[in-house]
């Protein structure tokens, strides 16, 4: 290969370098923002390999719409950052804008974006002023908004569709947004524009906002309007809430309690008119006299009604009204207590999905006559009493995630039904738990049989709000005092077990378990079996007793000293000797003295005296 030759492929390779460094340094196009006689912001991507010290420049040239030609120039110089600002006046201008990169080594360009400047427009904020109902039109709300002086597309032009629309609406049921685009040709009214859109539910409250474009695919969509709410036009309710009810026996002449339970209306239709419910029940006696009960005028914040029904069947009515009219009802139908349900469930499971979530599937058999199935689920509890929740799904639905009113630790009961229209078949119920734990108390055993050389315990299940699982096994602890503890499992559906074999002083206590592990140990029990009867055991059994027998002498004793010292005993004149004493004897009395007579007295006394005799005297 002669020099000419190696110059030529130096030359080529030198080439292929300089452009491959000038590619790979090219930002991408631009993507430019207008904001309306304010400025153009534009963003890029820098080129692969772009050194960190690369300088970009944007470059915005003012050109004519139909030629290439620049009227005027304006740079903006950045290095770190890949966006950049160049004040604009003019919307009605073309422009043509393009990126400069500039390294030490070379210089690269990106491809120019030529456009006009209201295609890539970001409008000004709608001001929404209003929201207002349309009369006759439940389903329509009408929105006024005002724009910017110097709004940059004219009246006609947004009259004839120069823009786009959307609007953005929620209620408190669904509180997160739904944007949808909407069509509003506004027509003017006193400075302002209003054009109504009819996609909303009547009787309802909503929260909504707007904002819009101009009809272009590189234009901007504005920032939202500040929100306005507001009620669409109160119409009869089109629906009526879920029924259902439940039944429990009240005892004489097999009456039934009969509870219809429904749901409340939506909070959003609530606040824009107030409904009530009627509720009438009625059946066909024995001699084909229609008797009705009712509930009527239940307020809204009302979703049972309690009536007492005789054990024919019944067929229960609900209607919701409100200010406009009255909604279709719903009916249900209450069996007689002699009636045979059908059956369509083949099983039911329910799967702890997490602490706040049940799983429930269920199989049914095909049947044309199926309309639907209900779910319910509530709290088990021996000492509180748990609202029941419920839920109807469509005839072809095989499972449910049930979230509401459930909680961990709490055994529920969930049943499902199988409907034929207004009737309920057989249902099958299942009790299940969100998450298991260890019981909080042991189980209680009591001798229940006692021989020479076995016992038999019993033991009551461990109460349903310190059970937190179910009871797979119990496990007994039998401990003497010569031999090693013994442990003898327990099938956790027993509540009576028999030891045998035993001799002397045992102690035994029970320990239950779930899934999740045991219970701490239940009370001690004491048990004695056959003849050996050991030292302890007779001080055991008799020191309580001598202590009995010791306070009770003390309290004998201190009662006694109590009564002397409060209630001393007073003599009874009537019981005594004077009772029968003579007031009107005579006494006489005669002393000697030395042998001589000194004197005579004749004494009537009405008092007693002393019979006894004085010293040196004597009494005759």
């Amino acid at each position: 290969m002669d020099d000419r030759s190696l110059a030529l492929v130096a030359l080529y390779i030198g080439l292929n370098i300089c452009t491959a460094t000038e590619f790979s340094l090219s930002p991408s196009q631009p993507q430019c923002v207008f904001i309306a006689y304010s400025n153009v912001t534009c963003y890029w991507t820098p080129g692969q390999g772009s050194p960190s010290d690369t300088r970009f420049t944007l470059q915005v040239n003012i050109t004519g719409c139909d030629d290439p030609v620049i009227h005027q120039s304006q740079l903006c110089q950045t290095i770190t950052q890949t966006h950049c600002s160049v004040n604009v006046t003019y919307l009605s201008r073309c422009y043509c804008i393009r990126v400069l990169a500039d390294s030490p080594h070379t210089t690269a360009s990106s491809p120019s974006l030529c456009l006009n400047a209201i295609d890539a427009v970001k409008l000004p904020t709608p001001v929404l002023s209003n929201v207002s109902a349309v009369r006759g039109k439940p389903r329509c709300l009408k929105l006024q908004w005002t724009t910017n002086t110097s709004f940059p597309v004219t009246r006609k032009h947004i009259s004839n569709g120069a823009l786009l629309f959307q609007v953005q609406y929620s209620t408190e049921e669904q509180p997160e947004p739904k944007t949808v685009k909407v069509d509003l040709r506004p027509e003017r009214e006193q400075g302002l524009f209003s054009a109504s859109t009819c996609l909303f539910s009547a009787s309802t409250l909503y929260t909504l906002m707007m904002r819009y474009r101009y009809n272009s695919t590189l234009s901007h969509w504005s920032d939202w309007s500040p929100t306005q709410q507001q009620c669409t036009e109160v119409a009869a309710p089109s629906t009526v809430p879920q029924l259902w009810r439940t039944v429990q026996p009240v005892g004489g002449a097999d009456m039934r309690r009969v509870t219809l339970l429904w749901k409340s209306p939506p909070r959003s239709q609530v606040k824009c008119s107030v409904p009530w419910f009627n509720i009438s029940c009625c059946t066909e006696g024995s001699q084909n006299a229609l008797h009705t009960w009712v509930c009527n005028a239940l307020s809204v914040s009302d979703t049972s009604c309690h009536l007492t029904l005789p054990p024919e069947r019944c067929s229960c009515t609900l209607s919701m009204s409100n200010p406009a009219g009255i909604s279709p009802p719903a009916t249900i139908t209450i069996s007689s207590t002699t009636d045979t349900a059908p059956k369509a469930l083949v099983d039911v499971s329910v799967t702890a999905l997490d602490d706040s979530r049940l799983e429930v599937r269920w199989t049914a058999l095909e049947s044309p006559s199926l309309s639907s199935f209900l779910v319910e689920w509530w709290a088990l509890s021996e000492t509180a009493s748990y609202t029941p929740y419920w839920q109807r799904l469509s005839h072809n639905a095989s499972k449910i995630i049930i979230t509401e009113g459930v909680w961990p630790k709490l055994c529920y009961k969930v049943t499902v039904r199988p409907e034929y229209d207004a009737e309920t078949g057989e249902e099958l119920s299942v009790e299940a738990y969100t998450r298991q734990e260890a019981p909080s108390a042991g189980p209680k055993p009591v001798v229940q049989e006692l021989s020479s050389s076995a016992v038999v315990l019993q033991w009551e299940p461990v109460p349903l709000e310190q059970r937190h699982g179910f009871i797979r096994y119990y496990t007994l602890y039998i401990q003497s005092e010569e031999e090693t503890p013994e442990v003898v499992v327990v099938p956790g559906d027993s509540l009576r077990y028999q030891l045998s074999g035993l001799s002397g002083l045992y102690r035994i206590h029970m320990v239950a378990h779930t899934d999740a592990g045991g219970s701490p140990p239940g009370p001690m029990l004491d048990v004695v079996v056959g003849g050996v009867v050991l030292v302890d055991t007779i001080l055991w059994c008799s020191i309580p007793t001598v202590l009995t027998v010791l306070i009770l002498l003390n309290c004998l004793q201190w009662r006694q000293r109590i009564k002397q010292n409060l209630w001393p005993t007073v003599p009874d004149p009537a019981h005594s000797s004077l009772s029968t004493w003579n007031t009107e004897t005579k006494y006489t009395t005669v002393v000697f003295t030395g042998g001589n007579l000194r004197g005579e007295n004749t004494i009537s006394n009405k008092a007693p005296v002393s019979p006894l005799p004085q010293q040196g005297a004597e009494t005759y």
